[in-house]
């Protein structure tokens, strides 16, 4: 017991500078990552507040029609596709597949330890997001319900449960992605390419099921309990949860045997076939066939350029993490302009959602480009070799330029792709057509600036393994929990007091990002410099 928490300890002191704050001797780089942490907490708070207000309007919404419970099995799928998504990714250098595999392996330390702690490590990394949903819509419901005190307890009973359905079949789907890519001579490359083809896969499926949804889309206007069968048809445990928290024994009984059945035969199937899945994917193909070839001369600012894309494009969790989403707005954006509103199936038939979507658009743009953030792990990830960037003759101004630019390279052709589609679906006016494209824009400079801010304000050069300081690093959570608030806040702001707010949103971007970029170039090249 005592090792496994050693290594969930160690695990979290490394993903989140714990040691560097305590230990280190530098005053302000230990004040940097205090603040860091203090900031990455009340972003976090802020969200919980946000979730709370949404799903207080929606439980009274739901009110009406007399089906303020389908709230809670709204937010259980959400926090269920949530943990399947971001654990697709997380699997391969979390639990396969992580750098520091031979070094634990060869310590006194038990395998079943060892595979313990992976496993509680990526149980406690998406617990923590099913808590962001769960914990503030309860909250909710109990403010408009009122529901008995035996509620409570269920509650708390299911919601330990609640993600471990979608990490086994995230780990399935993982490890089969990156088994199938390991046998070919780029496994990076083909990991990323068959993860990508898989989100567009599930992306198409869902948006088929409901944009054909017509007899959903009949009763949705008039029927709560309609919704609620939409949700069991897409996730069956839906039901289970529903009628579990309503107080039916066999239905708890079932929900908790079959999730903690599955899990517990899931970490069985781990702990015997660990070692094999960690040597196949750990195991690197010799290269062969090379040839000389002219050398190639290019400006310094170029080749910089040219080694950021290429250190972004080596790894497979650093580009499924950054374009993944763009690549399925580009799908959903797509689907829009062949579909058209009207093709939206139960979507279609809530009054004014033309309206709202027009003018929410947008953000919705901003959204997909803000959870995109490239910078906020790409100085850690220089890791040890760190002091090769830093002993070259260049500007350390154009080192930290071409990080951004990376990040826009990646950004402003989605935007370009995606405002065209909405636009040319949705029809705006011309005020609406102008904001598709400024406010999107606006946003990903001002991420790719505040990613590249945060991390310099948090390095962690010590990490072992990428998804360490690719996902959950206090760099990353920062921006993602930030890109969120600037996001969620200005779109309810905005369908309720109009188009006005996205302009302030505007305005607020370009000065943020003028006040940013002004840091970066001076204090953040101090800062550079000195690690």
């Amino acid at each position: 017991m005592n090792n496994l928490g050693t290594l969930i300890k160690i695990h979290i002191k490394t993903s989140f500078g714990f040691n560097k704050a305590k230990f280190s001797t530098d005053k302000k780089a230990a004040g940097r990552s205090t603040g860091m942490s203090v900031l990455l907490i009340i972003c976090y708070i802020l969200i919980l507040f946000a979730v709370f207000a949404m799903a207080l309007g929606m439980t009274y919404s739901l009110q009406a029609i007399g089906a303020e419970y389908i709230m809670l099995n709204i937010m259980m799928m959400a926090a269920s596709l949530v943990t399947l998504f971001t654990s697709i990714y997380k699997v391969n250098g979390t639990l396969f597949g992580f750098k520091d595999y031979d070094m634990l392996m060869s310590l006194p330390i038990k395998t079943s330890t060892i595979i313990s702690s992976r496993i509680l490590i990526l149980y406690g990394m998406n617990i923590l997001f099913v808590l962001m949903l769960m914990v503030p819509a309860a909250i909710a419901y109990a403010i408009v319900v009122s529901p008995p005190a035996i509620f409570y307890l269920l509650y708390v009973v299911t919601l330990i449960a609640i993600p471990m359905l979608p990490i086994i079949l995230a780990t399935i789907i993982g490890s089969l992605i990156a088994m199938a890519a390991s046998r070919f001579k780029r496994k990076n490359g083909f990991n990323v390419i068959f993860t990508i083809i898989f989100f567009m896969a599930f992306m198409v499926v869902w948006l088929g099921f409901w944009t054909n949804s017509d007899s959903i889309l009949i009763n949705f206007a008039n029927l709560g309990g309609t919704i609620n069968d939409v949700l069991v048809k897409v996730y069956p445990m839906t039901a289970l949860y529903s009628q579990a928290l309503s107080g039916n024994g066999l239905s708890l009984l079932l929900f908790l045997l079959i999730s903690l059945g599955a899990f517990a035969a899931f970490v069985a199937v781990i702990a015997k076939s660990f070692g094999k899945i960690n040597t196949a994917l750990t195991t690197n193909r010799a290269a062969g066939g090379y040839k000389m070839t002219e050398l190639k001369q290019t400006t310094p600012k170029r080749a910089l350029y040219k080694r950021e894309m290429k250190r972004y494009l080596s790894s497979s969790q650093y580009v499924l993490n950054t374009a993944v989403g763009l690549l399925l707005l580009t799908v959903v954006s797509v689907v829009l302009v062949v579909a058209g509103v009207d093709g939206l199936g139960v979507y279609a038939d809530i009054p004014g959602f033309a309206r709202l979507l027009s003018t929410a658009g947008p953000i919705a743009l901003s959204f997909f480009i803000v959870i995109s953030c490239t910078t906020s792990s790409s100085v850690s990830l220089e890791g040890k070799t760190l002091w090769l960037v830093r002993s070259l003759p260049v500007d350390t101004r154009d080192v930290l330029k071409a990080k951004i630019n990376v990040a826009l390279t990646l950004y402003y052709p989605a935007v370009i792709i995606n405002a065209t589609l909405f636009s040319i679906a949705l029809k705006p006016d011309i005020t609406g057509v102008i904001l598709m494209y400024l406010l999107p824009l606006a946003y990903g400079y001002f991420i790719a600036l505040f990613g590249l801010y945060c991390n310099l304000h948090n390095v962690n050069l010590d990490w072992t393994n990428e998804v360490s300081v690719i996902k959950n690093s206090k760099a990353t959570l920062v921006v993602m929990l930030v890109g969120f608030l600037i996001t969620i806040l200005p779109a309810i702001l905005a369908v309720l007091f109009g188009g006005l707010v996205l302009f302030i949103m505007l305005a607020l971007m370009v000065i943020l990002s003028l006040l940013i970029y002004r840091s970066l170039m001076t204090k953040g090249v101090k800062l550079f410099e000195s690690y």
